[in-house]
Order: C-alpha cells, then sequence, then structure tokens
C-alpha cells in the first residue's frame, strides 16, 4: 500500500475515545507508513486581540499542554507500525485552514478525522475538509471497532469510482480476512417510463439491466489482484438513502467511495452522495482523492 505513506491525525481532546487514533495505527500498520503526524489546532477565534495583549501568560502554554494531552492519548491507543515515525503538531487558528496547510507542507497522502456518531450540522468541518483537501480523507465515527470485515464501494461507474475501487483493492489486499469487496450501484426508475407503455417493475428490470452491463465494462478495467468483487444492484430513488440502507445492514464496514460523482463539475470536488454520507454514515468511510487533486484551489483559499 504505496499511497498512505504520511497520514495526518486529526485529535481533540473532547469526548475522545481514541477511535480514530486506533484506526491511524491500523492503516500505518496495513501502509507501513513512513510518517503520521497528530495535530491539534487551537481555535483562536473567541480570544479578542485585547485579551491576548492584556494576558499574555494565559495563552502561552496551551501547545505545551496539548503536546502533552497529545501524547498520553497516542501512548493510550495507538498500536501503528513500529517504523512509523511519529510527530505532534499544535498550531492556533481555523481548524479548516490549518490542516489545509499541514496537508499541503508535509505533503500528506491521507488524512483521519474523528466525526461524531450522531450527525451534527451541515456545513460543518468534515464536510469542508473533504471538499477542499488534495488528498484522501478517512472519517472514523466514535465508538467505532478498529477493524473491518468487509468493504463496500459506491460506484457510479466514473473515473472517481475507478479510483475508489483501486483504494478499496489496495486495502483488502493486505487486510487478513478480506477475500471479496462488494461493489454497489443505486439505480432508479426515471419518473417518465410510463410513457414507454412499461409498469414500473418492468423499467426497473430494464434500469438494472443497463447497470449490469455498465458493471461488466467498468470492473474489467480494474485488476482486483485476486480478490473477489460482487455486485450489489439496489432499486432506490435517491442514491445516498439507498446507499445507507445498505450499510445499515452490514456490521464492521468500511465504507470507500470516490470523493466525485459522475455529476460534479470540474470545479466541485465533493460529489453530493458523497458529502451526504460523510455528515450521516455510522460507518468508517474513505472519501478517495487523487493526491494533489483541487491543488490550484487549495493555494488561492491558503493566500487569501
Amino acid at each position: 500500500m504505496y499511497r498512505y505513506n504520511h497520514l495526518l491525525v486529526g485529535v481533540s481532546f473532547v469526548n475522545q475515545d481514541g477511535a480514530s487514533i486506533r484506526y491511524a495505527g491500523l492503516i500505518s500498520r496495513l501502509a507501513k507508513s513512513e510518517k503520521i503526524t497528530f495535530l491539534h489546532v487551537v481555535s483562536t477565534a473567541d480570544i479578542p486581540d485585547e485579551l491576548r495583549t492584556e494576558y499574555p501568560d494565559l495563552f502561552q502554554p496551551v501547545d505545551e499542554y496539548a503536546r502533552h494531552e497529545m501524547e498520553a492519548l497516542v501512548n493510550k491507543y495507538f498500536d501503528g507500525h513500529p517504523e512509523t515515525q511519529i510527530d505532534y503538531e499544535v498550531v492556533e487558528g481555523s481548524p479548516l485552514i490549518e490542516f489545509l496547510r499541514q496537508t499541503k507542507e508535509h505533503e500528506i497522502d491521507l488524512i483521519i478525522m474523528r466525526k461524531r456518531k450522531i450527525p451534527s450540522a451541515s456545513g460543518t468541518l468534515f464536510e469542508k475538509l473533504a471538499r477542499k483537501a488534495p488528498c484522501s480523507v478517512l472519517f472514523v465515527p466514535e465508538g467505532t471497532i478498529t477493524w473491518f470485515t468487509n468493504i463496500l464501494v459506491p460506484v457510479d461507474f466514473s473515473e472517481n469510482s475507478l479510483d475508489a475501487m483501486e483504494a478499496a483493492v489496495a486495502l483488502a489486499e493486505v487486510s487478513e480476512g478480506i477475500k471479496q469487496i462488494t461493489c454497489l450501484h443505486v439505480y432508479s426508475v426515471p419518473m417518465g417510463y410510463y410513457k414507454t407503455g412499461k409498469s414500473y417493475d418492468q423499467f426497473a428490470e430494464i434500469m438494472k439491466g443497463h447497470a449490469e452491463k455498465s458493471y461488466a465494462e467498468f470492473i474489467n478495467k480494474i485488476d482486483v489482484k485476486g480478490l473477489t468483487a460482487v455486485p450489489l444492484f439496489h432499486l432506490e430513488k435517491k442514491a445516498s438513502k439507498g446507499i445507507e440502507d445498505v450499510i445499515t445492514t452490514r456490521e464492521q464496514c468500511l465504507v470507500v467511495i470516490g470523493a466525485r460523482g459522475r455529476r460534479a463539475a470540474a470545479g466541485v470536488l465533493l460529489g453530493s452522495v458523497a458529502e451526504h454520507l460523510i455528515h450521516t454514515t455510522t460507518s468508517p468511510l474513505l472519501a478517495v482523492k487523487k493526491k494533489g487533486e483541487g491543488m490550484s484551489i487549495l493555494d488561492a483559499l491558503l493566500k487569501l
């Protein structure tokens, strides 16, 4: 697994159950990662400048304290590859900007973030980070078991689905006990189906037949490294709901999805289905991007 040599792991001290840190250890073992940077961002948005000037000593020990707390959490939860180098960074500023800055400066291959198991308000750091980061992002819900027994890849047969499948194959190939990958395609019946003279069920079968043909062409483009790719076709009007329905039936599932879908415009770095799943799923989710994708947008953002 050459993809994930340098990991960036977000660390917060609120309700920290170690899920993201344990998963970072798992990925480092599977990928034989060279380095992991654990990052804590101290938000300064709510600290008035007058207070900083009047009480400078109040804020000086923050990075030392945070570094000590991070080391304690890593010592407690991390069980990674023995040769992986560990580094700690404590910075002040906007969490989004600082994560993006660290990603660029350290040429990060994979960001790992803990997320609440219960969905929070939309537009959170998670969606924004996945949208703008120039690399893949792994979201680990609180309470997640540090292993997966099956891999689910939602596919729309696009180039981004190919990227997701390649990442899933790379993970499965080095994961003990994973012999197959489930490729999920959610299809729907167009609203005007009745104009053809066909019933809903009849046109559903037609749509499924087209999906099966597209899948056969899609999977032939991928070297599955001796693994078995199992197609799963699910009828549902809304793709995100169809994927969620399947996820809820699977325990210890890792979801791997392309960060952009078939219909995403060139300037959009996160498809609507991926964004919805990042917001709602209670399973670990890897949003796959080619490293460096969106770098020009990131450069512009960091110059603001």
